[in-house]
């Protein structure tokens, strides 16, 4: 605890003002592939910073972001796991904050928070009296998959609603995958957040231009406050459970109606991608991702309902996989499909 008070009050005293961007949305909105994107414009000799908050603890966007900015000098990422950047006052972000502030310091920190997380704390946080004079929040960034806005296990979510209303700057991201109803649907949305001051645009694959990063900023008050009030005031209830089998490790964990299941799992391990992919079949999963080897080299893979990609990592990371989902599964059964998909040496 001392050490985390000398090291805020010697980021306080050596930092002003430093550039600070949230990238909000929920699960699947393509924020790591919109900050990567937003990475690679980073002018040239000038240090960008990551901090990124996964709902679960196995930990997957941090090191991707890492790894495909292995080209950038200048880009240093630090990760809070467990969804807890936006909740409580959260010491894990402060922590996290001031170790990446120190470490890199930063030109501009991109900021992203867990798809489940609702951001009126962190912006209170950030614009408060602990980093009011080191930070300087400008826009932030909401992206949403307008594939999903007429489904309302999403629409309906309180947090889901303020990521979109709390956002300076709308983002329709995967418009390479929308049809003419869902680009209407996007409009629709702009039209009812009804506020001139507020930026919105379609991107395909992240493809979001860095000049939206300084939009202006508005001071917003959130549509829930009841739900940003009880985060506030009362322990974060994200339940986990840690149990492993050989050598794969698991820990689960469920926040907000949602479950989430990360395995770490040994090198040797060799996966067939083909097989995970039917894994997303199942009722109730919305979210895989994970790097997994493969006959054809470490692959990242990252998958929504109706949507995979994967692709050949250069950098060599710790195998893992994250699944989210909006049911209770036994994730004994899963891990037995899981391990169902691990290819036969001939």
């Amino acid at each position: 605890m001392i050490w985390q008070v000398n090291l805020f009050t010697l980021v306080s005293l050596m930092y002003r003002n430093i550039p600070t961007n949230l990238i909000t949305g929920f699960l699947g909105t393509g924020k790591t592939t919109t900050i990567l994107h937003l990475l690679s414009q980073a002018p040239t000799g000038q240090r960008w910073a990551v901090l990124v908050n996964e709902f679960g603890r196995i930990g997957v966007d941090g090191d991707l972001i890492q790894a495909e900015a292995v080209d950038h000098a200048e880009v240093f990422v630090e990760e809070v796991p467990g969804g807890c950047l936006c909740c409580v006052g959260s010491a894990g972000m402060q922590v996290g904050l001031n170790r990446l502030i120190q470490s890199s310091k930063p030109d501009r920190i991109l900021i992203e928070p867990t798809g489940l997380g609702h951001p009126a704390q962190l912006i209170e946080q950030l614009t408060g009296p602990v980093y009011g004079d080191v930070i300087d929040l400008r826009a932030t960034i909401g992206l949403v998959d307008a594939r999903v806005l007429s489904d309302s296990r999403y629409t309906s979510h309180p947090n889901f609603q303020d990521q979109l209303h709390l956002a300076d700057v709308l983002v329709g991201n995967k418009l390479d995958c929308y049809s003419e109803a869902d680009r209407n649907a996007f409009y629709d949305l702009v039209e009812a957040q009804g506020s001139s001051n507020k930026t919105a645009v379609m991107v395909a694959h992240g493809g979001l231009q860095q000049a939206y990063l300084d939009e202006p900023r508005e001071e917003r008050i959130a549509l829930f406050p009841e739900v940003h009030a009880f985060k506030a005031n009362s322990h974060h209830d994200h339940h986990e459970h840690e149990s492993s089998s050989g050598d794969w490790h698991r820990i689960e964990g469920s926040d907000d109606g949602f479950y989430t299941a990360g395995w770490s799992l040994p090198r040797d391990t060799q996966f067939d991608p083909d097989c995970l992919r039917k894994l997303m079949t199942i009722s109730g999963v919305v979210r895989m991702k994970g790097f997994v080897p493969s006959s054809h080299g470490q692959m990242r893979i990252n998958a929504t309902p109706g949507e995979w990609s994967e692709e050949v990592l250069e950098q060599q990371v710790n195998p893992r996989i994250e699944m989210i989902t909006t049911d209770r599964l036994d994730w004994q059964v899963i891990e037995r499909q899981l391990r169902d998909c691990l290819e036969r040496a001939s």
